[in-house]
């Protein structure tokens, strides 16, 4: 990509009244301008802080007292010529300042512009550059952990790796095509020990990914059940808060309620649905028309029952609805209740099932602890450095189908020609995920999502 020749200007910090506001400078005029502005008698040498006035390039007149930090190339975020003002952030000197340098020749950046600048400029790879707004937006423990390994590069590093081997077949296979006589053919035997090799790493980064969704978007907890078996009375406990309107009468519940818990540097998004059951009243069966598409999207449904009633023909309508999905629960409320019976429940196979009280604080923390084992306490023990963005994932997608057709033309009789045509796509596939090769429609994309500044 052709390096950019003019200099943009941007806020880097939020809008609002604070002590500190910041605006970013990059490109070749950087340093020009900011000596047009800057009251400082003394040569600005890079990576150091410089405190003066700031002073309007028009009028002369003071806009503030600032602080400058000059970054030369490459030796920057950008990899270009780089100017900080740190100013009081007052929505007048932010803006007299921006138009400061907008009389000067600067252009205001667009979003992700600084960033897209470092990724063209080489100072950052692409993934590392989708990692940053992660990072920016990050809010638990394990979504800044998986954003930072992103900036730190381990997946690219890893699929790098990959392709570096792959070259090295194709090189050998074209050499021995092009010059049979000096360079001998593949070993298709060991050939196929090393794509199979990569076959399995990718399809264990590929398995990963659902859990990285849930990382990044939370766990989506689905509470069903028939009216009045406690749902929203166990939705509260969860909570610890009367979100939900608790009564004796059935069907209360409507729509449904969701609220956000954080347990373990984890989001849960907790729903309370209306009561699964034949009725008659057209606003209860919107309600749960609306269950249908949860259950499609839930992380892990909770199929609440009474314990201290028998099952009823209503509990099973609920049970036809999940009971070909993999990751449903059931759990038997109302156990401070003295009239238990024994649940026996044909046909179901739950990831597991617990006897509670939405009235016993304890049962309601033994509750979380399975929802959240069942869902990503096996976060600890597997590869973050290998989980991916939505971009990131399609790619990936795409390299194991074409890994995996690689792998069954080299157990048949395929010809050279058409086996280093399937190399190569496997390559290219390595350097679109890591941004090797990219277009620049979908490189505006990316950095569309970021802010101005960043």
């Amino acid at each position: 990509m052709i390096p950019n020749d003019d200099t943009i200007v941007a806020r880097a910090t939020p809008n609002g009244v604070a002590a500190i506001g910041i605006i970013r400078l990059s490109g070749v005029l950087s340093l020009q301008y900011i000596r047009s502005c800057f009251t400082f008698s003394k040569a600005i040498s890079p990576n150091k802080v410089y405190i003066g006035y700031f002073t309007d390039p028009e009028t002369g007149e003071t806009i503030d007292h600032v602080c400058v930090t000059y970054f030369q190339n490459p030796k920057s975020y950008t990899g270009e010529d780089s100017v900080e003002v740190h100013c009081h952030s007052s929505s007048y000197v932010i803006k007299a300042i921006l138009n400061s340098f907008v009389f000067l020749g600067a252009r205001l950046a667009t979003s992700g512009e600084f960033s897209k600048r470092a990724y063209i400029n080489g100072k950052l790879s692409l993934t590392q550059s989708e990692s940053v707004i992660d990072l920016i937006h990050s809010e638990t423990k394990l979504q800044h952990q998986v954003s930072l390994n992103r900036v730190q590069g381990k997946l690219y590093t890893h699929i790098q790796s990959i392709r570096s081997q792959l070259m090295s077949l194709l090189e050998q296979l074209e050499g021995s095509i092009d010059f049979p006589d000096e360079v001998p053919p593949i070993n298709r035997k060991d050939a196929y020990h090393i794509i199979h090799s990569i076959s399995n790493e990718l399809n264990h980064i590929l398995s990963l990914q659902d859990l990285g969704k849930s990382i990044s978007d939370g766990v989506h907890c689905l509470l069903i059940g028939k009216p009045n078996v406690g749902k929203s009375s166990i939705f509260n406990a969860l909570l610890g808060e009367n979100r939900s309107i608790v009564t004796e009468t059935p069907g209360t519940t409507r729509d449904y309620i969701t609220e956000r818990i954080d347990y373990n540097n984890v989001h849960f998004h907790m729903y309370d649905t209306a009561g699964l059951r034949d009725s008659d009243d057209v606003i209860e069966f919107l309600g749960m028309q609306k269950i249908q598409s949860l259950i499609k999207q839930a992380t892990i449904i909770v199929w609440v029952c009474d314990q201290s009633t028998p099952l009823t023909s209503d509990d099973f309508i609920v049970l036809d609805h999940i009971k070909h999905l993999p990751n449903y629960a059931i759990v038997f409320n109302k156990s401070d209740l003295s009239s238990n019976h024994v649940m026996t429940i044909p046909n179901a196979a739950p990831i597991f099932q617990l006897s509670c009280s939405a009235l016993d604080s304890h049962s309601i923390s033994c509750l979380k602890h399975l929802i959240y084992e069942h869902t990503v306490s096996s976060f600890q023990d597997h590869d973050l450095e290998f989980l991916c963005n939505i971009r990131q994932h399609a790619c990936l997608k795409t390299l194991v189908c074409l890994i995996s057709s690689l792998l069954d033309r080299l157990n048949v009789t395929y010809h050279d020609d058409m086996l280093a045509i399937d190399l190569r796509n496997c390559i290219n596939s390595c350097s679109e995920l890591t941004g090797d090769t990219i277009t620049e429609e979908v490189l505006d994309g990316i950095f569309s999502r970021f802010c101005v500044g960043k």
